[in-house]
């Protein structure tokens, strides 16, 4: 196992907040050894103590296999098509028309197959190249690495994409500034990740650190968090706001059964309440997804 540092503020000191078996793979499957969360006491960067995965894991078949349940693309998008309506109706669709359009970490590629008949060309960086074949034939130009483009991209990408990536990767600050200078001067670069000020977090739901905290995240982000690395990468903050998925029907049954249940599992909750609830948890910051559009620019 690989013991991490923070990648924001390289301080060696830090504190637990979490020790426990987390998630390993799909919901039910837990780590087999207790796993410590820490916070750095500097710059409050949350992230696991070590990296237990393989250096190759997200380039093999394993990944998929124990995360989505199959190493197939088709499932893949089946999956995860539902996913990517709200984020294009939250970026807007003139981010992508007749837009050179990048995303890192696309997995089987559902987000850009939704933009690609308004895109001008879709480039896919994904690592595992078990996906790469399937991804050309839809006609996305494919790398396995942000820097793999550099000799003919550098400065011409106007939109970049990243979708529950950054808390994969082994060096957080790396990964932006990997993808800075792939950007236009004017280009947007558009980041969404899982928001440690979760509803169910600021609860202190008993059951849910062990459900949120997860073997293949090695990093937690908060909005100041990842805003204080996304300055340090060279970036600026052009908006910071959130996305929620799940209704309150999700927070009740964790808050009360500790279990998560999807949403619409109790038919006495209208969708009138579960737009304000979704609302009011995106206003106040305890939405689950942290989403932030970046530019190039002095903060």
């Amino acid at each position: 196992m690989k013991k991490l540092t923070c990648c924001l503020c390289s301080n060696n000191e830090d504190e637990p907040i979490y020790s426990g078996k987390i998630r390993d793979g799909q919901y039910g499957s837990l780590s087999k050894a207790e796993v410590d969360v820490l916070q750095c006491t500097h710059c409050g960067l949350v992230r696991l103590s070590h990296d237990m995965n393989e250096p190759d894991f997200y380039e093999s078949e394993t990944y998929r296999e124990t995360f989505n349940g199959t190493a197939s693309i088709e499932s893949y998008v089946h999956v995860h098509d539902v996913e990517q309506p709200p984020r294009i109706n939250k970026i807007g669709i003139e981010a992508f028309r007749n837009k050179v359009v990048l995303d890192i970490g696309c997995g089987g590629g559902a987000f850009l197959d939704q933009v690609a008949g308004v895109a001008k060309t879709t480039i896919a960086v994904e690592p595992f190249v078990g996906f790469h074949e399937e991804l050309k034939k839809k006609g996305h130009i494919v790398v396995s690495s942000s820097e793999e483009l550099l000799p003919e991209w550098r400065t011409s990408i106007d939109t970049i994409v990243s979708f529950g990536v950054i808390e994969h990767v082994d060096n957080p600050l790396s990964f932006l500034k990997d993808a800075y200078p792939l950007l236009k001067d004017d280009g947007c670069f558009y980041l969404e990740t899982d928001n440690l000020n979760d509803i169910l977090m600021k609860l202190n739901v008993e059951a849910f650190p062990t459900f949120f905290y997860r073997t293949a995240h090695l990093w937690y982000f908060n909005a100041e968090t990842l805003s204080t690395l996304a300055r340090k990468a060279g970036y600026h903050i052009s908006n910071t706001s959130f996305r929620h998925n799940f209704d309150l029907s999700n927070t009740l049954v964790w808050a009360n059964n500790g279990i998560p249940s999807g949403n619409g599992k109790l038919s006495f909750i209208d969708n009138n309440l579960n737009l304000m609830w979704k609302q009011f948890l995106e206003q106040q910051g305890y939405a689950d997804l942290i989403f932030m559009q970046l530019t190039k620019g002095r903060n």
